[in-house]
């Protein structure tokens, strides 16, 4: 590993660093508004979050953001010695350049960062694996990647509809994120490389994206037809067991647990049957789900094995679409 970051690193105030705006800096005016400056601390385990989220609930956008400025600038200033790991925040259009034009257009003054201080972990990877990576490329290729990742471009669509929760979620992933790649790092375990070859279907990248959303919603929705079906499902087990029950007490012979587990016997046996014969067709419709289902029965008799719960619940609802 890089004798820099190496000694980087032992220092108790070296902060990984990713923040998020609302856009690219040019150099001119209004700068890009900042949105949430998350930073970690490796050795100790500190997640620190300065955002907009925090104070919006009750101030402008404007204050709001000059109080995690305002709060940001009082921690550097607490810590002389910090330093930061960062992700290409050495450019013109995003990183520091752009952070302290903005405090100074608040009129916030932050304590300037020595260059010393500064590690760029994206062109270190670009040295170790001699091709420039993306952020989001370094996390998907680490199995870092999360549903929480936004990227700039969301982040700043995201500042227009007020959805800071998202952005400081999605900027926490990474500033975590980026310390896991200096582990992978140590470890002698960083890929570089996509985790699958790109698929030879002859379909574009959008293409590909579109049908990736479209399984997708189809899952969702097949997670929700499932919920509610089995929901019924269960009230009429339920059902035909309170009426099981009552027929049997009213012969006066048997007891509560003798009537259930006559209620179990009865239908051990069918439920048993039931889930073997549909087992194999349930793993493959699971895997891949189809909008259409053939009825295999008709009746809608209810089928559940408590030893067995997942499975029956999909045999059930495969069963009697």
């Amino acid at each position: 590993m890089d004798n820099r970051l190496e000694n980087l690193l032992k220092n108790k105030n070296c902060y990984f660093i990713h923040y998020a705006s609302d856009g690219f800096y040019n150099g001119m005016t209004p700068t890009p508004r900042i949105s949430c400056i998350g930073i970690f601390n490796n050795s100790m385990d500190v997640r620190k979050v300065f955002s907009i989220d925090t104070y919006f609930q009750s101030h402008s956008v404007e204050d709001s953001e000059k109080f995690l400025l305002q709060e940001f600038k009082s921690f550097i200033e607490s810590r002389p010695d910090i330093s930061f790991i960062h992700w290409n925040m050495n450019g013109k259009g995003f990183g520091f350049k752009a952070l302290w034009a903005r405090a100074e257009e608040l009129g916030i003054n932050l304590p300037e960062i020595q260059e010393e201080n500064l590690f760029d972990l994206a062109s270190y990877v670009a040295y170790l694996s001699e091709k420039r990576l993306s952020i989001k490329q370094i996390l998907w290729f680490n199995s870092l990647l999360d549903r929480q990742y936004l990227d700039g471009k969301d982040e700043a669509l995201y500042f227009s509809q007020r959805k800071f929760c998202e952005i400081t979620d999605s900027v926490s992933l990474k500033v975590v994120g980026l310390s896991y790649v200096v582990e992978e790092i140590k470890n002698g375990t960083l890929h570089t490389e996509k985790p699958f070859a790109d698929p030879c279907d002859g379909l574009t990248k959008e293409e590909r994206h579109s049908r990736a959303l479209e399984r997708d919603a189809a899952r969702e929705e097949m997670l929700r037809d499932i919920v509610n079906h089995n929901k019924l499902a269960l009230q009429k087990q339920q059902k035909a067991l309170d009426e099981f029950i009552a027929r049997s007490n009213s012969k006066g012979d048997k007891t509560i647990d003798n009537c259930l587990n006559d209620f179990d016997n009865k239908y051990k046996k069918k439920n048993s049957e039931f889930i073997n014969r549909h087992f194999d067709k349930l793993e493959s419709q699971a895997e891949r789900y189809e909008s259409e289902y053939e009825v295999e029965e008709d009746g809608g008799l209810f089928f559940f094995d408590f030893g067995h719960p997942l499975i029956s619940l999909f045999a059930n609802w495969f069963a009697n679409r």
